[in-house]
């Protein structure tokens, strides 16, 4: 390809920070003693004896030492705090990955964000593992919908028990599932409002009618994506999170839990865990939706401060302040699994974007990719094609900026040297090419284009929709087309569903508008080098 793709140096910001210390698994025992348990037991059965001696000694430990020390979580949740997340790398893989904002400097993240005033009254899940729907449809669901409508979020919360008796685990006894196939639930079937199909917690058994089915349909969600470091890499992205939260979309979690966050909590707005809560013995996987965060919340170590989630949870009132508690960010860095945002409402679920509000330019960047501040400048050729105004030296490293002020889909194609376009984003099928919320994206995230020795003029296109394209199915088409040339092949194969009343503004970036009810904006990028 006539683009060279450079590693920035150096760790981006998507990899910067502490690295996780994950426990493998989800939902029931993890950690070093209970992955183990198996084995030590079948081994003691064999002795009697030797498993009298070690009955004798757990009961001495208990009594001394295990109450104090995070070994009685097993207990708690007898006690009432169900939990019924299950966690598995290959189900969260499913779903499309995030591609978060850049940095902005001249208008940065707010410090604080809370969406409370949209949440729903805390209750309790009772005895019923189905947290997943508590977070999903209960939590989430009812914030968007009231932020969107501006309704009471007591009156327009959503049935958990709808959703739960859909996508529970089979032959689980009404404990556990996934919160991938909670997404897909609402954004296949919807919701249903909680007057409108009613939750036990004695009872998993009971479905929608077909009139119930035909009531969610119109509370459908637009769609969601996992907020993760990269398509293989599934560590979550917290300020990909902090993105969300500050265009008023709530994060449903999927967290490991135990111990102090089960025992002694009531009254409690922050959870600072115990040294014993890190060993994760008798921790279970337990989903939770994040409502908030601020990043001077705490204080850290020398009295520089740190920040933390705001977490809403569904065990009554009683646990945290009202239901809901803070988490720092370290901690959750720890405890996290699974973190999903649901898709901003727009203007409905079946409506399709009425206008498109981009700005496009190539940012200057440095050997760690960071953006310069400064933008190569951009001339109008004709129609829709734009060229640097001044040539660009070989070798000079830049990526493409791509800002929208409303919701859109975006696809980047590159043309390689006998003409033959390439997908450069979504950089995996993977990657959504989504964009809710609304922002800035250098593309790509963790490499730099970078000019290189072949050829004088290397050429891009940017192409923005406003639904979903078939993007491998597009480019295969403009591999066909006769037409010459990036423009003339988009052109060719989309036709009539691309705008062709734009009003296009010149300088270091371009800026394209359009209301014409069409499908797609195209722009051309062309990059002068000597």
């Amino acid at each position: 390809m006539p683009i060279r793709m450079t590693p920035d140096k150096g760790n981006s910001r998507r990899t910067s920070g502490p690295t996780p210390r994950r426990s493998a698994g989800g939902g029931g025992m993890s950690g070093g003693l209970g992955s183990m348990l198996p084995m030590i037991l079948g081994f003691l059965i064999k002795k009697p004896k030797l498993l009298i001696v070690v009955l004798v000694l757990g009961a001495i430990w208990w009594f001394t030492m295990g109450r104090n020390s995070g070994g009685g979580d097993m207990i708690s949740q007898l006690a009432g705090l169900s939990t019924g997340a299950e966690f598995d790398p290959k189900v969260y893989d499913r779903a499309e990955v995030f591609e978060p904002l850049a940095d902005n400097v001249s208008a940065p993240l707010p410090e604080r964000v809370s969406l409370v005033q949209y949440c729903p009254p805390r209750l309790n899940q009772g005895q019923q593992g189905s947290c997943v729907a508590w977070a999903s449809a209960y939590a989430a669901r009812t914030i968007i919908q009231a932020k969107a409508t501006g309704a009471d979020p007591k009156g327009t919360a959503f049935s958990p028990a709808y959703m739960y008796n859909q996508i529970k685990i089979a032959n689980s006894d009404c404990q556990g599932s996934y919160i991938q196939r909670a997404m897909e639930q609402m954004s296949k079937s919807g919701a249903l409002p909680f007057s409108q199909f009613a939750y036990t917690d004695q009872s998993c058994s009971k479905q929608p009618s077909p009139q119930d089915v035909q009531k969610a349909m119109p509370f459908r969600i637009k769609g969601f994506q996992r907020l993760t470091m990269s398509g293989d890499d599934q560590r979550t992205d917290m300020l990909a999170m902090k993105q969300h939260l500050s265009q008023g979309s709530p994060i449903v979690i999927g967290m490991m839990v135990g111990g102090s966050f089960m025992q002694d909590m009531a009254g409690q707005e922050d959870w600072i865990p115990r040294d014993s809560d890190y060993h994760q013995r008798g921790f279970g996987g337990h989903a939770m939706c994040v409502v908030g965060y601020d990043d001077f919340k705490f204080q850290g170590e020398e009295g520089k401060s740190v920040g933390g989630f705001l977490i809403m949870n569904s065990w009554g009132p009683e646990w945290g302040r009202n239901g809901m508690a803070w988490v720092p960010y370290p901690v959750f860095d720890h405890f996290g699994k699974e973190a999903y945002a649901v898709y901003p409402q727009g203007e409905g679920v079946d409506v399709k974007p009425g206008r498109f509000d981009i700005a496009f330019g190539f940012a200057e960047v440095d050997d760690q990719g960071t953006a310069t501040g400064r933008n190569i400048p951009m001339r109008r050729v004709d129609g829709n094609v734009f060229r640097s105004s001044t040539p660009v030296s070989k070798g000079s490293r830049f990526k493409i900026e791509v800002t929208n002020n409303a919701e859109c889909y975006t696809y980047v194609f590159g043309q390689e040297v006998d003409g033959s376009p390439y997908v450069l984003f979504p950089y995996t099928p993977k990657h959504s090419p989504y964009c809710g919320i609304t922002g800035t994206r250098l593309f790509p995230s963790d490499q730099s284009l970078t000019a290189d020795d072949v050829g004088n003029l290397d050429v891009m296109a940017v192409l923005v929709t406003n639904q979903p394209f078939d993007y491998p199915k597009l480019n295969e088409a403009m591999l066909t087309s006769p037409a010459q040339g990036l423009d003339a092949k988009l052109k060719a194969v989309l036709g009539n569903e691309l705008s062709s009343d734009v009003r296009f503004t010149d300088g270091q970036t371009i800026g394209a508008t359009s209301e014409g009810g069409r499908n797609a904006l195209a722009i051309v990028l062309e990059l002068d080098k000597r």
